[in-house]
Formats: C-alpha cells, structure tokens, sequence
C-alpha cells in the first residue's frame, strides 16, 4: 500500500466517524426524550445509557419489569459517570449499562472506554450493594472503512467480557446477536448504521432479559 493509499484510507476512516457522530448528534436534539419515571410493575430496573438506550421503549421489550431509561442520546462513558447520582435515586434492584460508542467514534481509546464502564460498576457496588448489574456489550455499526471501529469495539467487549466475572455483573453479549459474519452490524437490525430498529431490539433484548433475569 502507498502511502497516498495509506493517507486516504485514514482521511475516509475520519469522515466515516464524523458521519456517524454527527449522526448521532442530529437525532440528540431532534429526537424524542425519554421518560426519566419508573413505569411498570415488579422489580425496578434502570436502563442506563446513551442513545441505544433512550430510544428503546423499555414497557415494549420489556415487559414485566418496572423500568426507568437513564438514556441521553449522544452521551459518553464519561457523561454517564457524571450523572450517576439519578441511577443511585432510582434505588433499583437491576442496572443494565450501555455505553462506549459514541466515546469510540470521538477518538477515545479501547482503554479509555474500559477504564470508564470498570469505574461506572465500581460506583454502582458502592452505593447499591444490593443490585445486580448487567453489562451490555458495545453493539455492532455498519463499520464501512477496514473494520476500523468493528476491531476496537470488539477489544472493549473483549475486555468487559473478562471482568465480569472480577467485577462480580453479568456480561450481555448482544454484539454477538446483531453482528454479520464478518462483524458488522447486520443491515436487518438497524435504518442508519448505529441505531436499532425495531428488529434490531427484538433481536438484542431477548439476550439482556436472560442476564437480567439469571
């Protein structure tokens, strides 16, 4: 590969992440808010998130839990670990966390975003002892330019995969659920590359009320 080669496929690997956060950003300001109200009945569950999250209607995919969405489209691990107090507030018996693509496609590393989800578990022990957790794996995108992202999503979830058990949460291996053969995101699950669809939901909720459930 020359090194013009080289240079350009680095130039479209940055407009493919700008693309894609810019994306993101269009549907955080004109995009629905979720509800921040625990609605259902039984056990509370707190839904904690970015977009992927906001956007699921939880009373839909998951029936038969009294659920509150802690999902802000657009945020980062980062954000998240700023607004913990709401998820503390809820006083639930489960959090099921979902965060790291939208750091991954700002330019944070793989152990930027690892170091950031261990912190936000560590902070849910200490002040819900009682809780379980349940870790989402990052989900797949409609990765275009060498399987740039799919290989640095795939060393995240290779990491929250390894401290499951060290951290004492359930891994949730939904990537594995919506992925392609060569593991991007299926086309079926999702109409922008990011974001599911209501097939895509379908497909990954089954496996994270399964960790919820234990």
């Amino acid at each position: 590969m020359t090194r013009g080669q080289r240079r350009g496929r680095v130039t479209v690997r940055v407009l493919a992440a700008a693309a894609l956060a810019g994306m993101a950003a269009a549907i955080f300001w004109a995009g629905p808010r979720a509800g921040r109200v625990a609605q259902g009945e039984g056990e509370t569950a707190v839904f904690f998130g970015d977009s992927i999250t906001e956007y699921c209607d939880l009373q839909t995919y998951y029936p038969g839990l009294r659920t509150v969405n802690e999902g802000i489209a657009g945020d980062t691990t980062g954000g998240m670990l700023e607004r913990m107090g709401r998820v503390y507030g809820a006083d639930p018996s489960v959090v099921v966390v979902l965060g790291g693509v939208n750091d991954l496609l700002s330019g944070y590393s793989a152990g930027q975003v690892t170091a950031n989800l261990r912190t936000i578990v560590q902070n849910i022990h200490d002040n819900l002892p009682n809780a379980r957790i349940v870790v989402q794996s990052i989900y797949p995108i409609a990765d275009s330019v060498d399987l740039y992202y799919t290989d640095i999503i795939c060393a995240v979830n290779d990491a929250l995969r390894a401290m499951a058990a060290e951290l004492d949460y359930t891994y949730a291996d939904v990537y594995a659920a919506l992925q392609t053969a060569d593991g991007r995101l299926d086309g079926r699950y999702s109409d922008d590359g990011l974001h599911p669809n209501d097939a895509g939901y379908r497909a990954a909720c089954p496996v994270v009320r399964a960790a919820i459930d234990g």
